[in-house]
């Protein structure tokens, strides 16, 4: 068992799909994953960029949307609409 499923249960990892700007390139989708990797809270990375997506499984009491945007921001990236 994972950190997570120990410490917090399944009920609190959610799955969203983030729309991302600005990619242009593999090295921008490596370069996003390792971001996001590293906020605290998340799970699972990956990151599409031809869709312009990124799918991110994280702990919703350890980071949330806006965090995750500031990270993609940060990362030299737009985020945009989340998707269920």
């Amino acid at each position: 068992m994972d950190e997570f499923e120990t410490s917090k249960g399944t009920d609190a990892l959610e799955t969203r799909e983030i729309k991302i700007a600005g990619m242009g390139c593999d090295n921008c989708v490596r370069k996003l994953e390792k971001a996001l990797r590293a906020k605290d809270g998340v799970k699972e990375v990956h990151v599409d960029g031809t869709a312009g997506l990124a799918k991110v499984t994280f702990d919703r009491t350890r980071t949330n949307i806006p965090e995750l945007h500031e990270v993609i921001a940060k990362s030299g990236y737009r985020a945009g609409a989340v998707e269920v």
